[in-house]
């Protein structure tokens, strides 16, 4: 596929969110800050002992938190129609107004006395001080109250930051961490017996890997949310010393929590599946996918980049892949993203947009520099590929698969920023490259690499991918059915009256 370059204008950017946005600071703190301090007990009663699931799951999860923190600072959620750039903008005008009738933050008292105080956050919340009594009991062990109410704080805690009523949900959360709770124990015990709980070389080396990748998350949450300002040490630093973070912790929770890692993969080990259970696997899926990728093309977007089973393909996606010449450090990065929101709230002044374009105009001008080197390049004979590999490309197209099938876009993406969709959309036929455009990351040369074939995606083209989702659900659901018949078998007992 030849390359062609095009040096049609640079695409217009369009609206971009404004660094000065609602001050929520305090609402995001408390969030974040309760869900890492709330410690991994309620973490673990969430998780329900099938490490598999919980990677499955993982997703889902994070997005319910992000939507759990918008609804309670305000964003309507529930409402398809409602534009988070308009709705960011008539809250801060809010705020403005608010802070400027009382002199001060628009939360002010109101954090301690109206949004936060005992009434509304603490009701249900049973005391941790009392004598440990017996509130289930199975053959061969038993479960104390000590046991049971950090954990149930912990998650209705949880519950009530997320926007429940504590008073609906104290009973079904009460009820579900004794059960989970017992049930551990019950198969902890098992798992003991089978000699699951001894921990190998090669399990610690698994869980020195995942401890690693769930800190780095973790302190990856706490810039995103709660000190962008900080460097990772000093964020490092913070998160230990207010959330009670640190890797050599979340490394021993992983180790008193690994055989249930390990007695899961014992309980499935023989699981298969059929080739009937695959193909109804996959007309469920197809199924699905028409009606959600339908309905939210961005779910196919994100299901592309996830690396999931896609049976199913909406309309006028194309396939494009880039070159990123990135800026030199993170300050100037940030300092590109700054003046490009200044931009947008110049309004009609000349002197201003002129400063501020002469700014940019020199920012840039390094990396445009270098964007131009790689265009002469690829007018020379180069190869796109072989450039990314030089310069480099966007973190998703640093690995296979999406390295060669680049990402799926249309003119309706939002996944990648206005400046590059409009940019890639504008090129003509596949091979062409575009003209260097600007990003917050940097600059970029996008190559069309090809449409993507609209419909149904033949069950033979993904089988792998198919049959592997199809297993991985079987598993789960054996594995639930035989977890249930283990604590059945157990004769467990619960006394929730006892806490109270």
């Amino acid at each position: 596929m030849a390359n062609q370059t095009d040096n049609t204008r640079q695409a217009p950017r369009g609206k971009r969110r404004r660094n000065n946005g609602v001050s929520v600071a305090l609402v995001i703190v408390l969030i974040i800050m309760a869900l890492l301090m709330g410690g991994l007990a309620g973490y673990a009663v969430a998780r329900k002992t099938d490490p598999h699931i919980h990677e499955l799951q993982e997703n889902k999860d994070r997005v319910t938190e992000l939507e759990n923190t918008l609804t309670l600072i305000g964003y309507p959620v529930d409402d398809p129609d409602a534009d988070p750039e308009q709705w960011l903008y008539e809250a801060n005008l809010q705020e403005n107004a608010l802070a400027d009738l009382d002199g001060g933050d628009v939360w002010g008292d109101a954090a301690d006395e109206d949004v936060w105080n005992d009434a509304s956050l603490l009701s249900g919340v049973l005391p941790e001080d009392g004598e440990p009594v017996v509130v289930a009991e199975f053959d061969g062990g038993e479960l104390l109250s000590t046991e049971v109410i950090p954990a149930y704080n912990d998650q209705l805690t949880t519950l009530i930051f997320a926007g429940h009523d504590a008073d609906e949900v104290a009973e079904d959360t009460l009820n579900e961490v004794l059960k989970e709770l017992a049930g551990e124990k019950v198969i902890a015990a098992r798992a003991s017996e089978l000699g699951l709980t001894d921990l190998t070389d090669a399990d610690l080396e698994q869980i020195e890997a995942q401890a690693a990748a769930t800190y780095e998350t973790q302190l990856d949450d706490y810039i995103a949310f709660v000190d962008g300002e900080a460097d990772r040490d000093t964020a490092a630093q913070r998160l230990s010393e207010d959330g009670g973070v640190t890797l050599e912790g979340i490394t021993e929770q992983l180790k008193q929590n690994w055989w249930s890692r390990k007695f899961y993969d014992h309980i499935v080990e023989g699981v298969t599946v059929s080739d009937e259970e695959v193909q109804a696997f996959y007309d469920a899926l197809l199924a699905a996918q028409k009606e959600t990728f339908s309905a939210t093309p961005e779910d196919f977007e994100y299901a592309h980049l996830t690396g999931g089973a896609i049976a199913w393909r909406p309309e006028g996606y194309r396939a494009v892949r880039d070159i990123l010449i990135p800026f030199a450090s993170e300050a100037d990065a940030e300092k590109a993203e700054d003046l490009l929101d200044d931009l947008e709230m110049i309004d009609e002044d000349p002197e201003a947009l002129k400063a501020t374009q002469d700014a940019l105009n020199a920012l840039y001008a390094p990396l445009e520099a270098k964007a131009a080197e790689a265009q002469q390049k690829l007018a020379d004979g180069a190869s796109f590929a072989d450039l990314m590999t030089e310069y480099g490309c966007s973190e998703a197209l640093t690995s296979e698969p999406l390295r060669s099938e680049g990402y799926y876009i249309s003119d309706a993406s939002f996944i990648n920023s206005v400046e590059y969709v409009e940019g890639s959309m504008m090129l003509e036929q596949p091979g062409q490259v575009s003209a260097p455009l600007r990003s917050a990351q940097g600059v970029h040369l996008v190559e069309y690499i090809g449409d993507v074939t609209p419909g149904e995606v033949p069950l033979s083209d993904i089988d792998s991918a198919v049959r592997a989702a199809a297993l991985a659900q079987k598993q789960a659901d054996y594995y639930a059915h035989e977890r249930e018949e283990l604590l059945s078998a157990a004769n467990v007992k619960y006394y929730p009256e006892r806490l109270h």
